[in-house]
């Protein structure tokens, strides 16, 4: 990453009951050109309580540093008020489909859905 901006570290299960081990990061971090997949998350923080992380779009990239600039979803990204980017590096391309998939079947991000904004 080009500069430090994690905040969080954060496991997602996907459909077939598999954790994945994310990092978080604040919107608008810079990432390095590395191949991964990525959650665009809303993040919240009830007072006394942990931070919550509700997963809004599921995606995958053979180059992070250029995935989020100009975001085809970007204005439902807005409308789930997301606010974070979760990271995982990947560098196999059959093992990043793969993760994307049980991922996306798990958790039905609604800007995933063919019908988002």
């Amino acid at each position: 990453m080009a500069r430090t901006t994690k905040i969080d570290a954060v496991s997602f299960t996907g459909r077939s009951g598999r954790s994945y081990a994310f990092r978080i990061y604040v919107w608008g971090t810079r990432f390095k050109p590395v191949a991964g997949v990525y959650i665009v998350a809303s993040r919240s923080i009830d007072p006394g309580a942990a931070p919550t992380y509700e997963p809004v779009f599921i995606g995958m990239a053979g180059d992070l540093s250029e995935i989020l600039k100009d975001h085809p979803r970007s204005e439902c990204f807005e409308m789930y008020y997301a606010n974070v980017v979760g990271v995982l590096q990947i560098d196999d391309e059959q093992e990043r489909a793969a993760m994307f998939a049980d991922l996306v079947n798990g958790l039905a991000p609604p800007c995933n859905a063919q019908d988002a904004v």
